[in-house]
Parts: structure tokens; sequence; C-alpha cells
């Protein structure tokens, strides 16, 4: 039995958690019929792409790695589950509830070839309990939050992780699951009780065939990170990903304030090349760099007896502005948050982080007033406009020098 907290919380062994489990392989097992496993897909598929982070794993092993949780689930003694195993659960139920709404009638078939009988009442009841039954095993959905470390800086991302509680040990499975190409020698095994002798029978030979290994890039054999990142920086003054580039290259770069080095998953996640970048972009910011030039327009002073001002801080306060960013007393001052629980750290650079847990590295910035902190905010959406804009009119001049 799946348990998490050292073994404190359990993953029931019921029909409803039979139904996740099963209803998601049954889908995937169609997906893996419908499309060619030589091909990448035209659109995520399986089960997993629930997980932006996971959702390119092949099909094959996807089933694999359901196959794998559902065995160890099945198990009467008590497991300790994975991050990995977290999100298992979690796309299962998520994609068995949409079956059970939006395809009852195929959800119904599906289980009633199955090994397990399921009583009609746990299927009708089954897409409003799905979403708690993982809820109340795993109290977070940190796994949804991995895709996007691949955009922040290494400390950044670092931050976060230490914030989120997310050492590299136990996000290790999730980057092992995107290195896989073929199933375990296990997974005819660990389908028993999820399909029957016969579904397992017709299932393992497209399973076994696995899928063929993409053709290695120039960055596949390069020593370094061991999930073969690549290396670029972060045009904080354009607001764009540069790269690729040496992490010699990188870091001489990052002598200019206005620019950091990164690592991204994919090369189509830079904005420009280095090269394209030194020729029509840098200058531009080693003149902002050298020249201290603010990110966005100077502040603006307002008269402590504006009721304009009062009104929009009163309702900062309370109800909330319109894009969802609250201003909130804490300790000795005021802190500014928006939808997403980011809490405003500098304003002079637009730059804000998730949660706030008073992290030593990039702690929430704590405003003297409630004015104050208003005022911070009005200053980091300026800082963001003009940002924006300087991107904007980067891109273009980047598309006319290809043209040309």
């Amino acid at each position: 039995m799946l348990t998490c907290y050292g073994h404190t919380v359990r993953l029931p062994q019921s029909d409803l958690a039979y139904v996740a489990f099963r209803l998601a392989l049954q889908e995937t097992l169609t997906d893996i019929e419908i499309h060619d496993l030589e091909e990448e897909p035209d659109y995520p598929v399986g089960y997993l792409s629930e997980v932006p982070f996971l959702e390119q794993v092949p099909l094959p092993v996807q089933v694999d790695l359901l196959a794998d949780t559902w065995a160890r689930h099945r198990k009467p003694d008590l497991v300790e589950a994975s991050l990995l195993d977290a999100a298992i659960v979690y796309t299962a139920c998520e994609t068995a509830g949409r079956i059970i709404n939006d395809s009852p009638e195929v959800a119904v078939a599906w289980l009633h070839d199955g090994p397990r009988k399921v009583p009609s009442r746990i299927i009708k009841r089954a897409s409003h309990q799905l979403e708690e039954l993982f809820d109340e095993f795993w109290d977070d959905r940190d796994f949804l939050l991995i895709e996007q470390f691949q955009d922040l800086s290494p400390d950044h991302a670092r931050y976060i992780k230490t914030m989120l509680r997310l050492p590299d040990e136990v996000i290790e499975p999730m980057y092992a699951a995107l290195e896989r190409w073929n199933v375990s020698p296990h997974v005819a095994a660990n389908l028993v009780g999820l399909l029957a002798n016969a579904e397992i029978q017709d299932a393992m030979p497209v399973l076994e065939a696995g899928v063929r290994r993409p053709c290695k890039s120039a960055t596949d054999d390069a020593p370094g990170d061991p999930h073969q990142l690549l290396t670029g920086l972060d045009d904080r003054y354009h607001d764009l990903l540069v790269g690729p580039c040496n992490s010699t290259t990188a870091e001489t770069e990052n002598a200019c304030r206005l620019v950091q080095v990164v690592e991204v998953a994919d090369e189509s996640d830079f904005d420009c090349t280095y090269d394209e970048w030194v020729d029509h972009l840098r200058a531009d910011v080693r003149r902002a760099a050298d020249e201290d030039v603010a990110h966005g327009p100077p502040s603006v002073s307002y008269r402590s007896n504006d009721p304009l001002l009062a009104a929009r801080i009163e309702r900062a306060r309370t109800t909330g502005l319109e894009d969802g960013t609250r201003i909130e007393a804490r300790g000795d001052g005021w802190v500014v948050v928006d939808s997403f629980y980011s809490y405003l750290v500098d304003p002079d650079d637009a730059a804000w982080v998730l949660g706030d847990d008073d992290g030593e590295e990039m702690p929430p910035t704590l405003f003297p007033s409630a004015a104050a902190a208003y005022g911070a905010w009005e200053r980091s959406e300026k800082v963001a406009a003009a940002r924006k804009q300087r991107r904007e009119e980067a891109l273009k001049r980047l598309s006319r020098n290809k043209t040309q």
C-alpha cells in the first residue's frame, strides 16, 4: 500500500483507486494504438500529459510507470510513495475523472472488461470522489511546478526547491522517467490486477517493442549537468533568453549586472541565438548597465491627501486590485502578493518570488506602510511594462535582421 508522511497517510486499496488506475491505463493503451510510436505526436498524449514536465515520456514507458506504482500499491506491506508516485496517482485520478465526465459509456465499457467488478454506485460517484482521493492522500501538487524550474536562474530555482522542500534526490525520479525509452521486464507481472490476463497478453507485444530513441544532438555527450541542460543567458534588459553558449562565455557575460546565467531544457526555449544577441542587442544592454539606466520610468510621487489614491490602497488591502494583487500586513510592515501567491521582492526589477516562507536568499520585501507597498507595486508594474516594450522592440529588430 502506498503511504506518505512516515506511513501516517495511506492511499486506500479501494475500488475507487482501481477505477483511477484502470481508466488511465486503458486510455494510454488506446493512445498507443492510435499513434505511431516512431513519431512524436502533434500534442501531448497519455495520462502523464496532465503533468507538463512528464508529458514527453513515451507511451509504453507511461504504462510501465503506472503498472509499477500500481503493483507497489497492491502489496500488503507499507510503501512510502515518491514524488513520481504522487504525480502518477494525481494524473490517474485526473484522467479517470475526465473520462467519466466526458465519455461515461467508454468508462463503463473499459471497467466492464477488467479483472475487478466495480459496483455501479462507485462509477456514478467517481468523478466527484477522484479528486478527493488524491487530495486526502497527498496535500500538494509540487510536481506541477518542476517544469517552471527550467525557466529560472540556477540560484532562483535552488531557492524555490528549498522553499518547497524538494531536494534533488526527491526530484530525481521525475528526471529518470524522462530518460527511459523501454519498459522493464516486470511490466507484465505489474499489470496483474489492473488488466485481465488476456488483456495483458494483447498489450505486451506493443509495449515490449518500445520506441526509437531520438538521434543524439551535439549536447548529448557534453559533460556537466546529468540532465543535459543547455547553458544560456537571461537578458534582463530586453527580457530575452539567449543561447545556447558555453559556460565560459556565459560566466563572462554574467559580469554585466543586467545579464544572468540560465539553464534550459530545450534549445527552443531560447528567444535568439548568442550570435544574434551579440550582433544586435548586447551593446544596448551594456550601455544601460554602464549608465545605471533604471528599468522603468521614474517613481511617481503622490499627495498624501489624494482621495483616489486612498481608495486604491484601501481596495488593495481588502478585496484586492483588478488583477488580484493584494497588500497584506506582515509583522511591522506590509507585503505585496499577487493572485499566484508570489511576493514582490524588488520593485525596481519587477522581481517576485513564489511563497513567503521568509527564506534568507529572497525574502518578500517588507514596506513601511500600505501606501509604500502600493507605490512599490505601481513601480513594479511600470518596470514590467517598460521591459515588455523593450522585448517587443528587440524581437522585431531580430526579425527584421533575419529577413535582410
